[in-house]
């Protein structure tokens, strides 16, 4: 899933996710030949889906630093969410049209929450 900027209309969604949010977590560059373009991280996430509390998912992150592609040059989200084993939490039709909500954990900074009403 790609990071966009939903409800907030004065972000560069190019840069905001990588650059800002995530910008304390650890990132590495891939080492695959022709992926070295790419940054991936991890980062702890608490997921909470209409006000159940499914607990803390080991999630990844991946950037694409390329500035020379039409997603780039369109102002496209270039960091994306993989959602690993929270996948079929997420993965319900029931869920479609629904607002996700994405902020840093109160009680850890280096952790987040991921909400969905």
């Amino acid at each position: 899933m790609l990071f966009t900027k939903g409800a907030m209309d004065d972000i560069d969604q190019r840069h905001y996710f990588r650059d800002e949010v995530f910008s304390g977590l650890d990132w590495h560059h891939d080492t695959a030949p022709g992926k070295e373009h790419m940054e991936r991280a991890e980062a702890q996430f608490r997921l909470i889906i209409r006000d159940v509390d499914y607990g803390v998912f080991t999630l990844r992150l991946s950037h694409n630093t390329r500035t020379d592609t039409a997603a780039y040059e369109q102002s496209n989200s270039m960091t994306q969410l993989h959602w690993g084993e929270a996948r079929p939490l997420v993965a319900r039709e029931d869920l479609l049209d629904r607002t996700m909500y994405l902020y840093r954990d109160e009680t850890d900074p280096d952790s987040f929450v991921l909400e969905i009403d």
